[in-house]
């Protein structure tokens, strides 16, 4: 008789797993995505149509007619959307903190997928393929063909040198990319050798690195591109670098200006359109 109930008792538990797998796999149809990386990878899959609402910080051009909401919004107005999920990450929970408890206690769904790193994005692809129906070999092919098709286009260029890159993450103290990051990987891709590949991350997981003046300047005799990100991080341009008191130290490097979100955004638009924008930065075209 315990053996039996055992059974059953088991067998339960592996119901109520197996459901709760399905529910974590279904595809929703009403999506709010407080993340534009998240919104980036929906739209890039297929899946613009579901989306309900999107951050505000996403550019201007990303599905304008779209409600927008910030970071510390109100689940009354996410509520207000009926959503029957709310994408977030970590940084939207950590600095709105009682927003899912209050749409998970009305009966929404939130779910929180954090930036995803250069290895793990395929992963995350298709993770969230599973919400919008789409089938993740589709979005791991995707993936799969975009880094080839930037390898093939970088390959073009091996007769060349292959450019030594540094790239300025922020002006403040001069912080770069860490050398794990989405950005010093991509850079990797297109051809582009890392300057800063002995940085050490501002702390684990990080996907900036402290790097200094004095480090940037005993670099620049090596140096061929100073690559600035500019973006929510860094809002200097090249106007503003060259009135810097040292840049005569690097003024016969060539300086070019990315926008962060090409460079360090994980996205499949972003592989694309940050991919082709370095191509054209390091090679001329």
């Amino acid at each position: 008789m315990a053996s039996a109930k055992n059974f059953i008792l088991i067998a339960a538990v592996m119901l109520l797993s197996l459901c709760s797998v399905h529910a974590e796999a279904a595809s929703f149809s009403r999506i709010v995505s407080l993340y534009p990386g998240h919104t980036d990878n929906i739209i890039a899959l297929g899946g613009a149509s579901r989306l309900a609402a999107i951050s505000e910080n996403e550019e201007d051009s990303t599905l304008p007619k779209l409600p927008r909401l910030p970071l510390k919004t109100g689940a009354e107005a996410v509520m207000a959307l009926k959503p029957d999920l709310v994408l977030v990450r970590d940084l939207v929970s950590k600095q709105n903190p009682n927003l899912s408890k209050v749409l998970e206690r009305a009966g929404i769904k939130v779910i929180v997928l954090n930036t995803p790193s250069w290895d793990e994005f395929d992963s995350y692809l298709r993770t969230l393929s599973a919400f919008i129906g789409v089938n993740p070999d589709e979005a791991s092919a995707k993936l799969s063909k975009q880094r080839k098709l930037l390898a093939m286009s970088a390959a073009k260029h091996k007769s060349k040198k292959r450019p030594s890159v540094l790239v300025e993450a922020t002006s403040k103290e001069l912080h770069t990319c860490a050398p794990d990051s989405w950005a010093a990987r991509l850079i990797e891709l297109c051809g582009g050798i890392n300057a800063a590949s002995g940085a050490k991350p501002l702390r684990k997981g990080s996907a900036i690195a402290p790097w200094g003046l004095e480090r940037t300047l005993k670099s620049a005799g090596k140096l061929d591109i100073y690559l600035v990100q500019n973006g929510p991080m860094n809002t200097a341009a090249i106007s503003e670098v060259s009135k810097r008191p040292w840049y005569p130290a690097i003024k016969n490097v060539k300086t070019a200006v990315i926008p962060e979100y090409y460079l360090s955004r994980p996205s499949l638009s972003s592989l694309e359109k940050g991919g082709r924008e370095l191509i054209k930065i390091f090679y001329g075209e």
